[in-house]
């Protein structure tokens, strides 16, 4: 892992990327999780490497879906003195397709990024691939970011240059580099002209708001402290044994599936009815003479059943590893999820992770929007305003059990631990604070005619 603190991977004669390692991590993963197995599996055999296309166990795709699911599948909300506005911004945006979509991007590569910008009518957010972003940190402080920078590849015609953003607080600088032929190197400095579209690019762009337009999200940190873990790499030779054994034995099915025959030369089947040949001994059959026996296949004691008990023992591990918990999948044969909260119990190590990506991701989704709604206002967008008290409530995607929570209500109602508008609040989150008012309001004429019967 390299440590940038300066721009001078950027200066002529420079090596690019700067971060190799980092970037081949991010396209083995990508390779991974868009089932691309043969590839990245350099071990297979030949014989196997056609086959593992046919059967590849996309797990990696699975995980970042499950917990992406079980973090955003009821969306977040999101609140602010505002409301109108963050509303507007989280509807515009797609942002809560962005906050899937973000997870995904932490888990599978460890680092996700989203990038604000303005668009001549109102603030865009977008996610970025990492594979672009280069953090400059505090030669004193990893942790202390100075400037972000972004840069990809663009090609005109047999040329090859790379599209530059340096973002500071407050200003995006831009540059157009042109490389070597073959990518890996920086040759000199090309105005910005070079490129249609970056014509009217100006070099220094003023962005009139006090801190950055990029926000990075990691998962957990490496040594460095700077890049986040991908969950992948845990789990990769897990996965790659599961997928080899699994075609072992689809190999073994398959040839006993369509086994030789043995008997005396020019053994021929007729049909009964016409008498025509449906079968005669030309392939896969073994001629015996007379006195010979047939050739026999040497097979192991153990049989299928080891390798059978070998996967099953792969696929615990893979369990433990990814924090998945089986009843994520509904398999539940260890035991019945009979209520809502025993399904949490069974769920327990995958929700715990699903909290801990929250809490990590928390804190960087409000700064975006609060950023959004800065660069609006800085950009003189008409009814744009400023957030204040932006706040986010993570809210469960499991299913709820409608008897399970009336039953937890009624108790905490009869032991005088709940009033009966926040139960009514949470045993049904989208009434309106109008449609809660009436509810009680009728419960309350309900109880007074009731007590006025019994006396």
């Amino acid at each position: 892992m390299t440590i940038l603190t300066n721009e001078d991977f950027l200066k002529v004669g420079s090596k690019w990327p700067p971060d190799p390692d980092r970037i081949a991590r991010y396209s083995r993963n990508k390779l991974l999780m868009e089932g691309h197995h043969d590839i990245v599996f350099l071990g297979l055999n030949e014989d196997d490497a056609p086959r593992i296309i046919k059967m590849r166990l996309n797990w990696f795709k699975r995980i970042m879906t499950v917990f992406a699911d079980l973090a955003t599948g009821n969306p977040p909300k999101f609140t602010a003195t505002e409301q109108a506005t963050i509303d507007r911004i989280t509807e515009v945006n797609a942002y809560h397709q962005i906050i899937y979509d973000l997870i995904g991007d932490v888990i599978a590569y460890g680092d996700s990024v989203l990038k604000v910008r303005w668009n001549g009518a109102r603030s865009v957010i977008s996610r970025i691939d990492p594979k672009i972003w280069f953090p400059i940190v505090s030669p004193d402080d990893v942790n202390e970011v100075v400037a972000h920078v972004l840069a990809w590849e663009v090609k005109q015609k047999d040329d090859r240059y790379l599209k530059v953003e340096i973002h500071k607080p407050g200003k995006i600088i831009h540059k157009l580099l042109k490389l070597s032929s073959d990518g890996k190197e920086v040759r000199e400095p090309a105005p910005l002209s070079t490129i249609e579209r970056y014509a009217k690019l100006k070099e220094e762009e003023q962005t009139n708001v006090a801190g950055f337009l990029i926000f990075p999200f990691s998962n957990l940190k490496d040594g460095g402290g700077l890049f986040g873990l991908d969950d992948f790499r845990d789990i990769t030779d897990l996965i790659e044994e599961i997928e080899r054994r699994l075609i072992k034995v689809s190999s073994t099915l398959d040839v006993f599936a369509d086994p030789w025959m043995a008997g005396p030369a020019g053994l021929r089947v007729k049909d009964p009815l016409t008498g025509e040949v449906i079968w005669a001994s030309d392939e896969r059959y073994i001629v015996l003479g007379e006195g010979e026996t047939p050739p026999t296949i040497l097979t192991w004691d153990a049989q299928m059943g080891a390798t059978f008990s070998q996967i099953e023992n792969l696929m615990q591990q893979l369990y433990v590893l990814a924090e998945l918990s089986p009843a994520a999948f509904g398999e539940t044969k260890n035991g019945l999820a009979e209520s809502g909260s025993a399904l949490k119990r069974l769920l327990l190590p995958t929700l715990a992770k699903v909290n801990r990506i929250r809490l990590r991701i928390k804190p960087g989704l409000l700064s975006v929007l609060v950023t959004a709604a800065e660069l609006e206002v800085a950009s003189r967008m008409t009814g744009g305003t400023l957030l204040t008290n932006a706040s986010l409530e993570w809210r469960s995607s499991l299913p709820v059990d409608p008897m399970e929570a009336a039953r937890i209500e009624a108790t905490r109602r009869d032991a005088k631990a709940a009033s009966t508008r926040s139960s009514l609040k949470r045993l049904d989150p989208d009434l309106s604070e109008e449609d809660i008012d009436a509810e009680v309001s009728r419960i309350e004429e309900e109880e007074g005619r009731q007590a006025q019967a019994l006396l």
